[in-house]
């Protein structure tokens, strides 16, 4: 919808300007102003290239396309463009703009990815006045405000996970509260490879990958391949819900990344995953996964993991080597009850936050695609 407003090329209503400095130039702590790179601040530098707040484009490299707002007295890393808008354009309307282009469309480069201001400066904007483009950024400043004050409730309910833990049995290498100790392999009454069979297009079973369980102990099944698997093959390698599911082969940052099977309908495990079923009488597995998940949990499998930094490696008989408190299993459930009630929680918020998105994205295409 044009609105009736002028529409003009992105390259008539900013500036672009590079930046030659690279990681090199730059001191990781020392330095009165900040650099930013395409994951945040990379440095620090005695002075700084903008004097007001600027977009920021990353040009190079992972991420490219990507738009942020930076704030001023600070610098960009050569893998990233400035962008300095006219002065009759507000700078988070052009930002917003920008940010409904997706630049990524304009990459070329096979190995570094990368974009060119010569090709995306021709995109068309729309150019209202600048009350009316303050306007048009607040609306969508107040959706994004929202759906950050929506996963910051999703992080405070996952220290609230955190904190009942330690609350309810305490720091598991000090065992201030005295609980029984025993070996993951004694705590469970199976433990099954998954298969080494690749994916199969058309397969049968939803088919369970290292990249399908995430660092804080949950399941992502949005980018779910399929397989078909023989029957004889079948049985070690299906899970069900109450499965706890360990990534044995990672990098040594994500291997032992450890997520709570929950659902309800059969899926197949990799080769990369070992499938625990937790003795009932004595394991809760609610409890296992936010015992695996623990900070000191991690540091832990990080000293047992072997191999190099980018396949490193924990195998079924050094995970069953892993030291478990042992709570009764009354407590266990009790608090694996008060744990799926904050899980409820999250999903009720999760749920809100995709109903935002949607919104946004769709008041985004409202004011700057259907020119």
């Amino acid at each position: 919808m044009n609105h009736g407003w002028v529409i003009k090329s992105l390259q008539d209503v900013c500036n672009k300007a590079s930046s030659n400095l690279m990681q090199k130039n730059i001191d990781p702590e020392k330095g009165l102003y900040p650099v930013f790179g395409a994951s945040g601040v990379a440095g620090y530098i005695d002075y700084y290239v903008q004097p007001k707040d600027y977009i920021g484009i990353i040009k190079d490299g992972s991420g490219v396309g990507r738009v942020s707002i930076y704030p001023k007295e600070s610098s960009l890393l050569g893998t990233l463009q400035y962008i300095i808008p006219n002065e009759n354009m507000d700078l988070r309307y052009l930002a917003y703009a920008l940010k409904s282009m997706n630049l990524a469309k304009f990459v070329s480069g096979a190995a570094i990815p990368h974009i060119y201001f010569k090709d995306y400066g021709k995109e068309k904007i729309a150019v209202p006045s600048l009350k009316d483009q303050a306007e048009v950024a607040s609306e969508l400043d107040k959706l994004n405000e929202l759906i950050e004050i929506k996963r910051k409730q999703l992080k405070d309910l996952d220290a609230l996970t955190q904190s009942l833990f330690y609350e309810t049995f305490g720091e598991p290498f000090l065992n201030s509260m005295g609980w029984s100790i025993m070996s993951f392999g004694e705590l469970a009454s199976s433990i099954n490879y998954g298969t080494s069979l690749p994916a199969t297009d058309g397969g049968k079973y939803p088919y369970i990958r290292m990249n399908n369980l995430t660092d804080n102990g949950y399941l992502d099944l949005l980018n779910l391949k399929y397989i078909d698997i023989p029957d004889t093959e079948l049985d070690k390698c299906l899970v069900k819900k109450g499965d706890i599911l360990f990534n044995r082969t990672n990098s040594r940052e994500k291997v032992g990344k450890t997520a709570l099977f929950d659902r309800n309908e059969e899926m197949v495990i990799a080769g990369y995953i070992i499938r625990v079923r937790a003795k009932s009488k004595i394991l809760n597995p609610v409890f296992a996964v936010r015992y695996m998940n623990l900070p000191e949990m991690k540091e832990h499998l990080r000293k047992i993991c072997r191999g190099a930094v980018n396949q490193a490696n924990i195998n079924s008989k050094e995970m069953a080597s892993i030291p478990f408190l042992v709570p009764p299993i009354e407590l266990q459930n009790q608090y694996a009850l008060k744990i799926e009630a904050i899980e409820e929680q999250k999903r009720l918020i999760e749920s809100s936050i995709a109903d935002l998105e949607t919104l946004l994205a769709s008041r985004m295409d409202y004011w700057f695609n259907e020119i």
